[in-house]
């Protein structure tokens, strides 16, 4: 009988060492596919804001600031074992993006086509990573999800506000509607405060992005007038890097 309870014992504890594993796994996962999609939204922002009407010189900055992200994008990817269906709408992204670089200023009509492009490509691209990290994520815990749905929500917002620089370019990663500027601001503010529930030995960090969100508020809401798309992109692209940072931590943790 001691035999059996004791195998019994040995038995349970292999379970639970089996499913935290793969807990951990899932969570170590989804972290992955997240910072995919977070830099993917970080490339398309940048190129955006290179390509924007409203700045007539362009910055190098910008530039680096997009292919860096590519190329976070492609060691993550490789991480991965570059698995077809994402491999495939990355470079299809890269490719669009590669052929806007070698067109001249004098070819503006074609010019704003090929950001139009470019932003559809990046819409495909986010929702093949999106369906990967749903796999990923009904494992995750409740923390980690909440960090990744703030990051990638800011990063939406942020490229949405930047999209609007363009009355051309279509809107393909989410769907928009009357006041979607508000109702994602909403979003974003509730769930701030829920992290503070979950996560209370991060208040002040947490505060800290309440206030950087703050000072560019403003500028989301009253969109329409008065554009700072860099300054938005320094201080919203500082909160997701924040908050990937706390999910890699709480990703470690799982």
């Amino acid at each position: 009988m001691k035999t059996y309870l004791r195998y019994a014992k040995y038995m349970v504890a292999l379970a639970l060492l089996c499913l935290a594993t793969q807990a951990h796994a899932s969570a170590q996962l989804a972290q992955t596919l997240h910072e995919l999609r977070s830099e993917g939204y970080r490339a398309a922002t940048y190129l955006l804001i290179d390509n924007n009407l409203y700045e007539r010189i362009r910055e190098p900055g910008n530039r680096e600031a997009y292919n860096d992200a590519l190329g976070s994008m492609d060691r993550l990817l490789r991480g991965l074992d570059n698995p077809s269906d994402l491999r495939g709408p990355y470079s299809q992204f890269v490719r669009l993006i590669r052929e806007l670089e070698t067109q001249t200023e004098d070819e503006a009509h074609y010019h704003l086509a090929t950001v139009n492009r470019i932003m559809m490509a990046h819409a495909e691209m986010d929702k093949a990573i999106a369906a990967q990290y749903a796999q990923a994520a009904g494992q995750i815990d409740e923390k980690l999800k909440t960090l990744h749905q703030q990051s990638l929500e800011t990063s939406q917002i942020l490229l949405l506000y930047q999209n609007n620089m363009f009355s051309s370019i279509g809107v393909y990663f989410l769907e928009t509607s009357e006041g979607v500027f508000r109702s994602m601001d909403a979003s974003l503010t509730a769930r701030a405060e829920v992290l503070k529930g979950l996560m209370p030995e991060l208040s002040s960090t947490l505060q800290d992005l309440d206030k950087q969100y703050g000072f560019i508020q403003p500028r989301l809401l009253d969109h329409h007038t008065d554009w700072v798309p860099t300054i938005a992109a320094f201080y919203l692209l500082r909160n997701t890097e924040t908050l990937n940072k706390l999910a890699r931590d709480q990703a470690q943790q799982g």
